[in-house]
């Protein structure tokens, strides 16, 4: 892989890989992670196309500079990269809390994207059974719990095990992960995110992109309201006595909605091709994708692809949450056959 870049935006120094020459395609990161996720797409693509990874504002070598974010913010961060760059236009690839920021770029900005790839991520629908959405909400327990467990939660997020294990509710969410269905970190991959997720002023930004930058809201169905919805704002405390609830969050009346975190954006929609990868591990000898071309529906989470995506395709992988480090050569295929136009 090629050492790292750095380059000034109008308002952030952002380091970045860089691999190959052609059309660009620009790869953001997810949570907790770095550009390094992105090493074995770097290696594959590279051979067809230009390809930029940054890191994230407040992860890896880019700045931190501790203000609180939001999801235009973040997006308008890419824009600055690519304009500093002299991107017109690029694909942009995201994954996890990177195909956050790629959608809100996307939907914000579609004259500079080409094409669009969401892997194992969201638009603006929070998926209910995924606890650290409350529990970023619920103030002083991320903070504390990440000057305490850092290298812990990266060692339980990446291999489902920690040498210290973490504490369960309300202190944590992250004691209920297991292994993923393949191991795919090694030692080097490990001290790679533990390293870069030891400074403070990461835990910092991560916990502003949760409680800032998804601001939960109920939907409500309104024939009245502009574009027929009308939306409640839940503030962190409210969100954060989810959380606390003594039966669990689950057991909270509020829990039975989908929360939504970008009302201002669904009315939005993105026309050119988007793909979405979603992990979906099975046991046994099956392959690690499969052809599957029918795009998921039935819930709020689910249906938010189809709302926003005209020309969508998707395909599930079968892998954990971080398939583009456990399941490489699926990962791969799909991408570069979605950016070459043939699914």
């Amino acid at each position: 892989m090629s050492s790292g870049h750095r380059v000034q935006t109008a308002d952030l120094r952002m380091h970045y890989l860089q691999r190959g020459t052609g059309e660009p395609v620009v790869l953001i990161h997810g949570f907790p992670e770095t550009s390094y996720s992105w090493r074995h797409q770097l290696a594959a693509l590279s051979e067809h196309y230009a390809l930029f990874a940054p890191d994230t504002r407040g992860f890896g070598q880019t700045d931190k500079p501790g203000i609180r974010v939001t999801r235009q913010i973040l997006a308008q961060d890419v824009i600055n990269f690519m304009d500093a760059l002299g991107i017109e236009r690029a694909a942009i690839v995201g994954h996890d809390w990177g195909g956050i920021i790629a959608f809100k770029l996307a939907i914000d900005w579609p004259h500079r994207v080409t094409r669009l790839a969401l892997l194992d991520t969201l638009c603006t629908v929070w998926p209910r059974p995924a606890q650290h959405g409350y529990w970023f909400k619920a103030e002083p327990y991320p903070e504390e719990f990440f000057a305490k467990y850092h290298r812990e939660f990266i060692e339980t997020v990446i291999t489902g095990k920690s040498s210290t294990p973490l504490p369960g509710r309300p202190e944590s969410p992250w004691s209920y992960i297991s292994a993923p269905p393949r191991a795919w970190a090694g030692a080097d991959d490990l001290e790679q995110y533990a390293r870069a997720f030891a400074d403070p002023a990461s835990h910092a930004h991560a916990i502003s992109y949760y409680r800032d930058a998804l601001p939960f809201h109920i939907v409500q169905e309104d024939s009245s309201a502009a574009h027929g919805e009308r939306f409640e704002y839940l503030n962190p405390p409210k969100i954060a006595e989810m959380w606390l609830h003594p039966e669990g969050y689950d057991k909270h009346p509020l829990f039975p909605n989908y929360m939504d975190y970008g009302p201002e954006d669904r009315h939005k929609r993105f026309t050119a091709p988007a793909l979405w990868l979603y992990a979906r591990p099975t046991r046994g000898g099956t392959s690690a994708a499969t052809a599957v071309e029918k795009v998921p529906s039935g819930s709020p989470f689910l249906d938010q692809f189809s709302r926003y995506f005209p020309d969508l395709r998707a395909r599930p992988i079968n892998a954990g949450h971080f398939f583009i480090e456990e399941a490489p050569e699926p990962t791969n295929r799909f991408l570069l056959e979605f950016l070459k136009g043939r699914i």
